[in-house]
């Protein structure tokens, strides 16, 4: 199994990376997706666990089936290995990297924190 993994991996081009990210991001700014994630977030509000139980699904249901175009698993394992080969693709590829932190931020919003002690 790590052979075949080897394998697609190195045949998994940071193109193909490119036009995988890019569907992805088309996905969850298109149709329905858009109208579900804001009603998601809207109902988690600031609350930490409740947008992992319901804004991370919709992404990840989102990635699952745009990951299985390009030859990966739609599950989580698939989805797994397909973060794993974006971070590799991401650290000699500026553009795969860009993508990827977009994809991501649907994932994990940017948190902002107060400052503390400062009036």
């Amino acid at each position: 199994m790590a052979a075949t993994e080897t394998s697609f991996t190195e045949n998994f081009t940071p193109d193909k990376a490119k036009a995988a990210l890019r569907e992805i991001l088309d996905a969850l700014t298109s149709g329905d997706v858009v109208e579900s994630l804001e009603a998601a977030r809207e109902a988690a509000g600031n609350d930490m666990v409740a947008l992992m139980t319901r804004v991370f699904p919709l992404v990840t249901q989102v990635t699952t089936q745009v990951i299985g175009n390009y030859g990966f698993t739609q599950d989580g394992v698939g989805a797994i290995q397909f973060e794993h080969v974006m971070k590799n693709l991401g650290q000699d590829d500026p553009e795969v990297a860009r993508l990827h932190a977009q994809v991501r931020s649907y994932f994990l919003p940017a948190v902002v924190i107060p400052p503390s002690g400062h009036a």
